[in-house]
């Protein structure tokens, strides 16, 4: 368990600080924990965030967002990288959205 005197982090500020986006940092996580996608044999680790009810905020510590760093400055870019079939997925998802909102 996470020291909680620490000053913990919500998705928005850890994002902000990564230059990502909220929904970039899911798919990590959705990557990170899905057991059917094979994974590279050596890769940084994702840290484990505090949640503490499903659907509620998520935090992490500034020392996680060190080794979000790490993740970020490893993943392969583009569709061909190991996100590739999360990222088309979610574009997918919107687009589909999209077009039943017309």
């Amino acid at each position: 368990m996470k020291n909680t005197q620490e000053k913990l982090l919500t998705s928005s500020r850890v994002a902000m600080q990564l230059d990502v986006s909220v929904k970039t940092l899911t798919n990590w996580y959705k990557w990170y924990y899905d057991n059917s996608i094979e994974k590279p044999k050596k890769f940084p680790k994702l840290p484990e965030y505090i949640q503490e009810r499903a659907n509620g905020p998520r935090y992490w510590t500034q020392d996680d967002v060190k080794q979000l760093k790490k993740f970020k400055k490893w993943i392969p870019k583009g569709r061909s990288g190991v996100m590739g079939d999360i990222s088309c997925k979610y574009i997918r998802n919107r687009k589909e959205k999209e077009e039943n909102d017309e």
